[in-house]
């Protein structure tokens, strides 16, 4: 695939932006929040995203097409999403209101907990022409009601491997198995980290019995003695051959599988986890119309099976399928079989029980 920007980098899904600069016509990544202007500037979108989550040739045609500039910037977790959407949202000194962003892509469990704070908007679905061109089952699963999230993509978390180090594909123990201690890696994630090792003890991923979570906080500090917790590098790691293992996101693993082809991906026999990310609109946005306007473009099938193939992720978009290459069609790891899908949970919002994680987490970063 011809990277329209020049040479592609490797980085993770989930990793922040370093540096800035200019990318032709309608897309400015940009730093800091202040660089996102007046908000009165209605020709501006301020759309804040996963890391290497879009073909940037899209946000030019949207400007072009449109006449809108977006500043594209990037966040390295969902925490960090949190933290960036409330430090936006929150009063200024004087009580002057604050400027927040105009479009996000949350994870399905961070809806939920968005929703619930009042930091996303109830959508106006009327606006979104292309909206049926989804999977209605991406969208129940995004958003239950279907009237805060449009689904930008979904994926799997499981393990990408060096079929050179292993004979048969390891399973999560491998993660206890100090004969590749130094050459593993796990999401520096909490729910992703603790899910599974809840998973490794065939322990529901979403419990909220707290002995359950402990456990899994004792059997995550097990295996961060023999591999690294790492977000941010671990694709590039594995893609030079540094890593043996680690635990990622389907569509890392499938770009460190176009770098070496010795590179492959398992859900273990235990299960794996399952996300849809999708697009919401801040409570605060000062520019709406921009954000469904942008929506509405990338539900268009075309634009769609041209992100899908980037990424390498499922978008959902039934209307889409058809436009796709069979390279991106028939592979098992963007649109998993029955068998696979069954073995599968998604992230759920835990409510009072996110203390629990919050503080097993805690023990196993200290650790």
């Amino acid at each position: 695939m011809t990277d329209p920007i020049g040479a592609r980098h490797l980085v993770p899904r989930r990793r922040v932006l370093r540096g800035a600069g200019v990318i032709g016509l309608g897309l400015l990544v940009a730093g800091p929040m202040s660089a996102c202007g007046d908000p009165r500037d209605f020709d501006r979108l301020t759309f804040l995203n996963w890391q290497d989550y879009i073909d940037p040739g899209l946000l030019e045609d949207f400007g072009t097409e449109t006449g809108i500039v977006v500043t594209y910037e990037t966040y390295a977790s969902n925490d960090d999403l949190a933290r960036r959407l409330e430090a936006a949202q929150r009063p200024r000194v004087g009580g002057r209101t604050g400027t927040s962003f105009d479009l996000i892509v949350p994870s399905d469990n961070f809806v939920t907990a968005f929703r619930e704070a009042e930091l996303i908007r109830e959508l106006d679905l009327d606006r979104l022409e292309n909206l049926d061109n989804l999977d209605v089952v991406f969208r129940e699963a995004a958003d239950p009601n279907r009237d805060y999230a449009v689904p930008w993509a979904t994926g799997t978390t499981g393990l990408g491997y060096d079929r050179k180090a292993f004979d048969t594909p390891p399973t999560y123990d491998v993660f206890l198995d100090a004969a590749h201690k130094g050459r593993m890696s796990i999401l520096d994630e909490e729910r992703d980290a603790l899910g599974m090792a809840l998973l490794a003890m065939r322990e529901d991923p979403n419990t909220t019995d707290g002995a359950a979570i402990d456990a899994a906080a004792d059997r995550l500090i097990e295996m961060k003695a023999n591999a690294r917790l790492d977000s941010e590098t671990y694709l590039e790691r594995l893609a030079a051959g540094d890593l043996v293992v680690a635990q990622g996101y389907s569509s890392d693993v499938l770009q460190a599988r176009e770098e070496n082809a010795d590179i492959a991906y398992v859900i273990p026999d235990a299960g794996g986890l399952r996300w849809v990310d999708s697009m919401t609109i801040p409570t605060g946005a000062p520019r709406p119309e921009g954000a469904y306007t942008f929506m509405d473009f990338y539900l268009e099938p075309e634009v769609s099976a041209r992100n899908s193939e980037y990424v390498k992720v499922d978008t959902g978009n039934a209307a889409a399928l058809d436009l796709l290459p069979a390279s991106i069609r028939d592979d098992p790891v963007i649109f998993p079989p029955e068998d696979v899908l069954a073995s599968l949970h998604f992230t759920r919002d835990v409510g009072d029980a996110s203390v629990l994680y919050d503080e097993a987490w805690a023990r196993v970063q200290e650790a």
